[in-house]
């Protein structure tokens, strides 16, 4: 566990006034015309939990890409001609990056990893960790319109104990290597979920949950805002930059095409920073934080979403 976890319950009123005021978060200004996002995407994200970082490789390499898992699915039995060979969903287990050589040596570009830097903090997330990986491809002719989630609402990191400061997931970016048109089946993503696992994390300190007690802890607060689903929809080459905090789900593939996506996930390095103040600014009250963590910071400092719907008892 990092520093400031148990100033997290106390701290939400002041929280909010530094988030305000004095409070710094890494990423803005980092922007420059060709790479990056801007300070209204950063905004977004600290707001909403997601974000679309556009082209952030081109569609050639996506269409090289698309070409490279066709022939890995057909050493499964998938086949690319003949649709009755076609599952719901097929799983790949590998991960693919620079390492695994062309095209996926042209996917992790400067673009996107500047867009890292803005997101986890310049420095602070596990190179190693961004890879194209966690494939699950969906297939038409499996769903009818209209377009819903079909997989569980969850958040990932089945294998390790959940803490408002964790490490082990820093951002969940989505890869799309395919045109995903409304109902094509991109994923489910709950807005502002991210906040409300914020709540349950910092309810649960110092012992921490398992990632499926968050997921169901969280999951009545999904369908309470059913009408906020937003489904990931973009060109092949862009990629949806996610909170580790954020409720998503697999979701109907009713369109017409294969849907080429993969979600890794990408590590810290070290806890989050939620409330440590360090010197290394002109002003040593200046916190720096990173916009995962201003999610989690502002969040805080909003009132809590626990407990608002549990009818009370009758004195």
């Amino acid at each position: 566990m990092g520093n400031g976890t148990h100033e997290a319950r106390d701290a939400r009123e002041e929280v909010a006034t530094d988030i305000a005021g004095t409070n710094k978060i890494v990423g803005k200004g980092l922007e420059t015309e060709e790479i990056g996002l801007s300070e209204d995407e950063v905004a977004h994200f600290i707001e909403h939990g997601f974000v679309m970082l556009r082209n952030a490789f081109s569609v050639e390499t996506a269409a090289a890409c698309r070409e490279f898992l066709w022939n890995r699915i057909e050493k499964d039995g998938v086949k690319r001609h003949d649709c009755a060979t076609w599952p719901e969903k097929h799983w790949i287990s590998e991960s693919y990056n620079d390492e695994t050589g062309s095209p996926w040596t042209d996917v992790l570009t400067p673009r996107l990893k500047r867009a890292m830097d803005q997101v986890c903090g310049e420095g602070r997330w596990v190179p190693s960790d961004l890879t194209c990986g966690w494939w699950v491809l969906t297939f038409p002719g499996h769903a009818m319109l209209p377009w819903a989630p079909a997989g569980h609402w969850h958040v990932d990191g089945a294998r390790y104990i959940h803490h408002i400061d964790s490490k082990e997931s820093g951002l969940l970016p989505i890869f799309l290597f395919s045109d995903i048109a409304p109902g094509d089946g991109g994923t489910a993503l709950a807005p502002g979920s991210h906040k409300h696992v914020a709540h349950i994390l910092a309810a649960a300190q110092p012992h921490g949950l398992k990632g499926g007690q968050v997921s169901a802890s969280a999951k009545t607060w999904v369908y309470q805002h059913k009408q906020s689903w937003v489904e990931v929809q973009g060109r092949a080459g862009d990629v949806m930059l996610t909170h580790p905090f954020l409720m998503h789900a697999r979701s109907k593939n009713c369109g017409a095409s294969v849907r080429f996506m993969c979600n890794p996930n990408v590590g810290l390095k070290e806890p989050m920073q939620l409330f440590q103040t360090t010197g290394a600014d002109e002003d040593a009250d200046t916190r720096v934080l990173s916009a995962v963590e201003a999610a989690i910071v502002q969040a805080l400092g909003e009132p809590s979403t626990l407990n608002r719907n549990k009818k009370r008892k009758r004195s």
